[in-house]
């Protein structure tokens, strides 16, 4: 598949970098399942892949559904960033935290790799049918992954940036999200819905002490509007309205992680449309 991506910003505080309001991106993404690996019709071995302008991405996960509403998964991810210099248009996507210069050490392209390990249990049902016999669908749903990510050679306790996401360390963090959809009975339009996603840190042992005062575990709560349309089976529309509620710091972003937080600070953080178009 191909994803063209376009993001309005109306703020960066939600990144570390200085980019244009609307950015847009052409993702490739490939995925296979191969069910001859198959123990059984609930057991599947996935492979997939991501190529975008500014990263790439491989990875492979077991998926296995012991309950129709049930879905446990575990994986692994690897991949690497670099940046783009065209004068106008400067982005580093990749570096270490300089703890003395208050600011990030960029690093030369395919030097240094993230990867993660992680498990993932997901639950989905279909409330709607329940009292519709069929008719509608109202799907709700949660799920709750755990995360071991990190990036070679960093030492435990330095922080990093990747994808021009900063402030990671080498550690186990977490991500629950809860989720409500309602299919829509449309020919293009298919479903509107809504989510609400806690994610951080489990411990604040994985930076180093003298970051340890800017509250790494902090849990960033982001709540996203969300509709589908499609175009026939191969092309479909995604519009996310994502508001989020992170550390708030008084002081410039770059100091953020030998910065006493205060407080959560609630922000908008814009619009993004996608357009995918299956093979």
């Amino acid at each position: 598949m191909v994803t063209i991506l376009g993001v309005y910003l109306p703020n960066n505080d939600m990144i570390d970098l200085k980019i244009p309001y609307f950015m847009p991106m052409v993702h490739g993404r490939f995925s296979h399942r191969f069910t001859e690996f198959r123990k059984s019709p609930e057991l599947e071995f996935i492979a997939d892949g991501e190529i975008a302008p500014l990263w790439l991405r491989a990875g492979a996960q077991f998926q296995f559904k012991p309950l129709p509403f049930l879905t446990l998964a575990a994986g692994s991810d690897i991949g690497t960033s670099w940046g783009l210099n065209l004068g106008f248009l400067d982005l580093d996507f990749i570096g270490r935290y300089d703890g003395e210069k208050n600011e990030y050490e960029y690093f030369t392209p395919f030097t240094h790799w993230t990867y993660d390990f992680w498990a993932n249990a997901a639950v989905n049902f279909d409330i709607g049918s329940l009292f519709t016999k069929g008719k509608q669908h109202f799907i709700v749903g949660a799920s709750y992954k755990a995360i071991y990510k990190g990036m070679t050679g960093i030492s435990n306790g330095e922080i990093w940036l990747d994808k021009g996401i900063g402030e990671n360390a080498n550690g186990l963090s977490y991500s629950a999200t809860a989720n409500m959809n309602y299919i829509v009975p449309n020919k293009y339009f298919n479903s509107v819905g809504f989510s609400a996603t806690a994610s951080g840190y489990y411990s604040e042992s994985f930076f180093d002490e003298k970051y340890r005062i800017s509250d790494p575990t902090f849990v960033d709560l982001t709540f996203t509007l969300n509709a589908s349309a499609s175009i026939g089976p191969r092309n479909r529309f995604l519009l996310m309205l994502p508001v989020s509620g992170k550390r708030n710091f008084c002081d410039e972003k770059d100091l953020r992680p030998i910065t006493e937080p205060d407080g959560r600070k609630w922000q908008w953080d814009g619009i993004i449309l996608t357009f995918t178009h299956i093979f």
